[in-house]
């Protein structure tokens, strides 16, 4: 038998279909659930969040789990080859941060007829097939940002002497994060009058997001704020770092490790969190939940919380980054054995 890992959570609130309150994970597992998890690729450090939450939650409930990753927003195939392959392993559930919303939707439609869950992991998927799903709010990440640029517009444009100028670099097209995030976020801004240089479109990679930067920067050299994802923002800064540059202000529309850092230091203004490792974890519950016949929500939705220096002191990093040393928790499922019982019992709620 495993030994009982019984790391505590971190409180998480969760508004699961329509109704609002701590989620309480299972305490453990009534037998060794194979679980296959695929995530889109390593090179946006929020997924190193999300695939420890991952391999942390399922130790600690005492099922196995495999955790995949594409290579990118840009490998679909790859995917979907992942998917079939856990298929062919005959995986008990599964768990999938989709590359697009509806590119995986044959795939789900497949696993709702071998009658194993499918959970939605933060990314969103639109198949009706899907078990239950676990996400941030999108729309509200954007929100949080978009109002922090109004609520200082009046100093920053006093400082420059003009009407605000924010770059806006969403991530990739197509995703439902990113296309939700650009939605809620263009909507506040231009409805307000900010003029909003959009600065295009691409994976959450380093060196595709510093491309797309320096290019924003070429085009409009006075930016007062750049906007978008973390992978961006952690652009911009180096950016403006080698350039000496301290007058442009920069803003996330989500939170990993490296962006705590960067508001520690200054140099970001403020990330809103979506608890990525916390979501990771109620993905594993969920799938134990579903396999176990106990309760759960389907559509499930963690709160968001902007994060800016005052905040970022009281805040629980255990939330949105890994511990010192750790990386990317990739790891092949093993093949099936005949399951025995880990003789635990468990709330029903």
């Amino acid at each position: 038998m495993a030994p009982l890992v019984t790391e505590a959570w971190p409180p998480a609130t969760v508004v699961s279909d329509g109704r609002t309150a701590p989620y309480v994970p299972l305490v453990r597992a009534a037998r060794a659930w194979r679980i296959c998890a695929l995530l889109p690729g390593t090179q946006d450090k929020f997924w190193w969040g999300v695939s420890w939450g991952l391999v942390r939650e399922a130790e600690r409930q005492g099922v196995v789990i495999g955790v995949y990753q594409a290579g990118g927003y840009d490998k679909l195939d790859v995917q979907k080859a992942q998917l079939d392959a856990c298929r062919a392993m005959k995986a008990d559930a599964y768990i999938l941060a989709a590359i697009t919303t509806d590119g995986l939707d044959g795939q789900a439609a497949a696993i709702a007829d071998g009658g194993q869950p499918l959970i939605d992991l933060i990314n969103g998927m639109g198949s009706p097939y899907v078990t239950g799903h676990i996400l941030g709010n999108f729309q509200e990440n954007a929100r949080y940002g978009a109002d922090y640029i109004l609520e200082h517009r009046a100093a920053w444009e006093k400082a420059a002497g003009r009407p605000l100028k924010v770059g806006w670099l969403p991530g990739p097209k197509g995703t439902e994060w990113a296309d939700a995030m650009e939605v809620g976020a263009l909507a506040i801004l231009r409805r307000a009058g900010v003029d909003v240089i959009h600065g295009g479109y691409g994976a959450t990679a380093l060196t595709t997001q510093m491309d797309l930067v320096r290019d924003l920067f070429d085009r409009a050299p006075d930016l007062d704020v750049v906007f978008g994802n973390a992978v961006a923002i952690q652009a911009a800064a180096s950016y403006l770092r080698s350039r000496h540059g301290r007058g442009t202000h920069l803003v996330a529309t989500y939170a990993t490790d490296g962006m705590a850092d960067l508001i520690r230091s200054g140099m970001v203004d403020l990330a809103v969190s979506d608890s990525p490792i916390l979501q990771a974890r109620i993905a594993v519950d969920l799938a134990v939940r579903v396999l176990e016949g106990k309760p759960h929500g389907v559509w499930n939705r963690i709160t968001v919380e902007p994060l800016d220096q005052a905040r970022l002191a009281g805040y629980d990093l255990s939330r949105i980054a890994v511990p010192e040393g750790d990386r990317f928790q990739l790891r092949p499922l093993p093949p099936a054995v005949p399951p025995t019982s880990v003789g635990a019992t468990h709330p029903g709620s």
